[in-house]
């Protein structure tokens, strides 16, 4: 045998691309492209679990809020009337502060003041219908009002379920609709 032929059978060592083998250029290029679509996935799953949170986090804030402004909103004494209401106003925001405004104008301020009412609101349940962004959250409620007026001095209580669209507007919540159900 001579040394030409032992050199044939001898595994190759060259770096040169052969039929076997990919071109390196080729295996560097695949690895760049699939770190580039790991971390783009990577990325937008980071940004999705973000984006559930903040509308997790809205949910928890606006049900706390609607525990705390709903009754703010739907109590009243006629002794103290023009505070009670201008504090259920500063409960609201956008077209609902109007309509509830005309609600209390056309209905409410007249019949507390003739009848001497006196109503508590208390939330006794609520939770999330839906939430539309992380700036705008309905929440079902379940409530209870006790009444008491002049020709009834014994309370009244009555339930009532309430749909409360609550909207974000700076850092607090606010009543921005409500409809009964």
């Amino acid at each position: 045998m001579t040394s030409r032929e032992n050199t044939r059978d001898a595994p190759s060592l060259s770096l040169a691309p052969s039929a076997d083998r990919p071109p390196r250029r080729r295996v560097e290029l695949f690895l760049v492209v699939l770190a580039v679509v790991v971390a783009t996935a990577a990325g937008a799953a980071a940004w999705r679990v973000d984006q559930l949170d903040d509308r997790d986090s809205a949910a928890r804030d606006a049900v706390a809020a609607v525990r705390e402004r709903v009754p703010l909103l739907l109590s009243y004494r006629y002794a103290t009337l023009e505070e009670d209401l201008g504090t259920a106003l500063d409960q609201t925001t956008g077209d609902f502060t109007d309509e509830y405004g005309d609600l209390i104008d056309e209905v409410v301020r007249t019949a507390a003041t003739q009848r001497r009412i006196i109503t508590e609101a208390n939330v006794n349940a609520a939770g999330v219908v839906s939430v539309d962004s992380d700036e705008e959250v309905v929440v079902l409620v379940f409530l209870t009002q006790s009444t008491t007026s002049r020709s009834s001095p014994d309370p009244v209580v009555s339930g009532s379920r309430v749909e409360v669209t609550m909207r974000r507007v700076g850092s607090a919540w606010l009543v921005a609709g409500l409809d009964t159900r």
